[in-house]
């Protein structure tokens, strides 16, 4: 058989990957453990208050190794799997590998090299993450503290901004890996006290934020509104209204309804009719000028 034979379109039948980050306390684990039978891989005391969720905490990186092959194996009827939190992860490898290389720290290994093997093991562990997520169409969300830091803009300007929380390389790493990269943040309205002029913070709903803004990271390939409530049922409704198949329909269904003029008609119908081939920004771009048509 051609090697070309293994050639496929997409992978819209796979469950994403998601890394969800934001400040301690907002609700990360408690959206992770709203998605379908979730387990989680996380530290002894990450969890309080979601007794009821699942979860394995492995002693060392060797362990980890450990739980992620036996998972590639079989996930036991679950159908997500969650890490919790990154940058506790990030420290077990930095653990694992000076304790096999017989470092005492990060630094032993010279300037820059201990954090390149660091990369190396964080590949390694996102790469059997995506062996369980093929294997088994699971779920796989990561969850990241994050911190706040001066961004130096190399045009000149520099502010504060929350990142995620770990070695920036690492943190690269894993803004590239995921379908999406949210942000978990509150709502702040400003309001004036009572009797002045003085302007004061409140804060609002929590929302999970899909897009780069100067004050956080946050990307997707899902087409995801700018902002969503933080709960796994409002992110898996805009997920699955975004799906292609989604897409597809909405444009049949609007196309049936709009007042498409005579001159413009033959080519909605061409285009209607191998709406497979489309891409979702181009079906995306279909619905916007179809609902203008209504």
């Amino acid at each position: 058989m051609s090697i070309l034979a293994k050639i496929r379109r997409g992978n819209a039948a796979v469950p994403h990957r998601i890394v969800v980050a934001g400040p301690e306390g907002i609700g990360k684990s408690t959206l992770a453990a709203g998605a379908p039978k979730p387990l989680f891989i996380a530290a002894e005391d990450g969890l309080t208050g979601l007794e009821h969720v699942k979860r394995i905490s492995p002693s060392g990186l060797n362990e980890l190794y450990e739980i992620l092959d036996a998972l590639i194996v079989s996930v036991e009827g679950h159908e997500t799997i969650v890490i919790d939190t990154v940058d506790w992860m990030e420290r077990m490898i930095y653990d694992g590998i000076c304790s096999r290389d017989s470092k005492s720290n990060i630094e032993d290994y010279g300037y820059g090299k201990g954090y390149t093997v660091a990369e190396a093991e964080l590949v390694k562990i996102l790469g059997k993450l995506d062996q369980i997520r093929t294997s088994h169409n699971v779920w796989i969300i990561l969850l990241s503290h994050v911190e706040i830091k001066t961004f130096q803009d190399p045009r000149g300007d520099s502010w504060d901004r929350y990142q995620m929380k770990g070695n920036k390389r690492m943190t690269g790493i894993l803004r590239e890996w995921p379908d999406a990269c949210l942000f978990a943040t509150y709502e702040v309205f400003k309001t004036k006290e009572k009797g002045s002029q003085r302007e004061k913070a409140i804060g609002g709903e929590r929302k999970l934020q899909t897009q780069w803004t100067p004050a956080w990271d946050a990307k997707n390939r899902l087409g995801l509104p700018e902002q969503i409530p933080l709960s796994w049922e409002a992110l898996i409704a805009e997920i699955k209204s975004n799906s292609p198949d989604a897409l597809r329909e909405k444009v049949k269904a609007l196309y049936s309804t709009a007042k498409i003029p005579e001159d413009r008609k033959a080519a909605w119908t061409k285009f209607t009719a191998s709406l497979s081939d489309v891409p979702p920004e181009k079906l995306r771009g279909a619905i916007e000028k179809l609902t203008e048509l209504q």
